[in-house]
């Protein structure tokens, strides 16, 4: 509530009186009212909002009548407030007045305003739960200048879920200055046991909570000294999917023009008619797309690069046989080498292309993800399923099972540690074999 007073002295009567109006501000709400007190506009202080009081004088009163106005309509809104309701113009303007009237009658007739009850002190799942509503859903992106990706806050949500999980499982309450040792273990037991999460959601979690206990150190909250030492990642690495040279090559060799392709696109993309002035898809336009989907993935697959880095790649971006690309995500310029071999034929790919867009190196393609799992049923893969990410974990474990070193691959990839690219490698048992065999030692007869 806010409460200012004015002078109307341009209103001003014969005997150099002028009016003070009264205006109250409450919940976007604007009510005037008449204080019903003159004073000369030499007796005004304006800065101050009220009389100049002289002893003797009626100046005095005029400012109690204003203080009255000002207490009574604090004291409705107060109260409102306290009990859930909303006070619009009319029963604002009554309840100043009746608390008014009470006023002047004496402080012995006003009843007693109730205290603000204190709020109630929140556990620490619970204040971990509020810092991610407060703060983390509030962040600005430093590299886009956008609200935080709502998966970013999700994931954050999760994790304080599951701490707030394994503080009402606890027997012990959960405090600040007990994320020790002892609580690494019991929590990394609860997540792997009982909630049956991975390694790596775990370590994933464990992250998301010290960011949390970082922000409650600086809100003053007495956390363990040594939490960042306590608090420990499980040391694992699981090998991820990837496809093989040979499955790679089975999707590069697709022929969209061949008999038994074009007999597949009639059965699963049958052209209907369409009401109104909605355009039909053609037989042959759905064909296109999937060529287009299944040439994304191959750029993804040929340079490691993002789904969304692929879509945006400009020919300005390919510099002779290398492009320079800053990752969207993270904002590591990537360096690709445009160089084709016998499985990766990136400069081949983007040949084909040249002149198609002129904005971006190969055209946007529509609904993607719907095109590419009848690209991978052409292509007859089974083992795996393909998605666009699968292909910079395929050029990955491809190119260092080729020989390149980590480092150099690195450069591509824009990891920048060796343990985040290490999640990035898969593994093909007959591949392995393979290598063991070629590489293995004759025995002498």
């Amino acid at each position: 509530m806010e409460v200012t007073r004015q002078l109307l002295a341009e209103r001003a009567g014969k005997k150099g009186l002028a009016r003070i109006q009264l205006t109250f501000c409450w919940d976007g709400q604007r009510l005037r009212l008449s204080s019903g007190q003159k004073v000369q506009p030499q007796d005004w202080n304006e800065r101050g909002q009220k009389a100049k009081a002289k002893p003797n004088t009626y100046l005095a009163d005029v400012n109690t009548v204003l203080d009255h106005y000002t207490n009574a309509a604090t004291a409705a809104e107060h109260e409102a407030t306290m009990a859930g309701r909303r006070l619009d113009k009319p029963a604002m303007k009554a309840d100043i007045e009746r608390r008014f009237q009470l006023l002047l009658a004496g402080p012995d007739v006003l009843p007693p305003i109730p205290d603000v009850p204190a709020p109630a002190q929140r556990t620490v799942a619970e204040e971990m739960a509020h810092w991610v509503e407060t703060v983390v859903a509030a962040r600005i992106s430093r590299r886009t200048g956008l609200p935080i990706n709502k998966k970013v806050v999700q994931n954050h949500r999760r994790a304080a879920a599951d701490l707030a999980a394994y503080a009402q499982a606890s027997p012990a309450p959960l405090t600040y200055d007990g994320f020790d040792v002892r609580f690494n273990e019991a929590f990394r037991n609860f997540l792997l046991g009982k909630l049956q999460r991975g390694p790596g959601t775990y370590n994933h979690y464990l992250g998301l909570v010290r960011a949390f206990l970082i922000w409650a150190v600086y809100e003053g909250q007495p956390v363990y000294r040594r939490f960042r030492e306590a608090l420990k990642p499980v040391e694992h690495h699981t090998f991820v999917n990837s496809l093989t040279e040979a499955e790679v090559r089975a999707i590069a060799g697709i022929d969209f023009e061949s008999p038994a392709v074009r007999q597949y696109v009639r059965k699963h993309f049958p052209e209907q008619p369409t009401a109104g002035i909605r355009r039909m898809i053609t037989t042959d336009e759905h064909r296109r797309r999937l060529r287009l989907t299944r040439d994304k993935f191959l750029l993804c697959t040929y340079t490691a690069l993002r789904i969304g880095d692929a879509d945006a790649l400009k020919p300005a971006q390919l510099h002779g046989n290398v492009a320079r690309v800053k990752a969207s995500k993270t904002g590591v310029t990537c360096i690709i080498p445009l160089v084709d071999d016998d499985v990766f034929q990136p400069a081949a790919l983007l040949r084909a292309y040249t002149g198609a867009d002129p904005k971006t190196c190969l055209p946007r393609v529509t609904f993607p993800y719907f095109y590419l799992p009848h690209v991978q049923r052409l292509a007859g893969i089974e083992r795996v399923q393909v998605v666009f990410h699968l292909g910079r974990k395929t050029f990955a474990t491809l190119k260092v099972a080729q020989g390149v070193p980590r480092s150099q691959v690195m450069m591509t990839t824009g990891h920048q540690t060796e343990a985040s690219f290490n999640h990035y490698l898969g593994i093909n048992e007959a591949e392995l074999l393979d290598w063991y065999r070629r590489t293995a030692r004759k025995r002498v007869a």
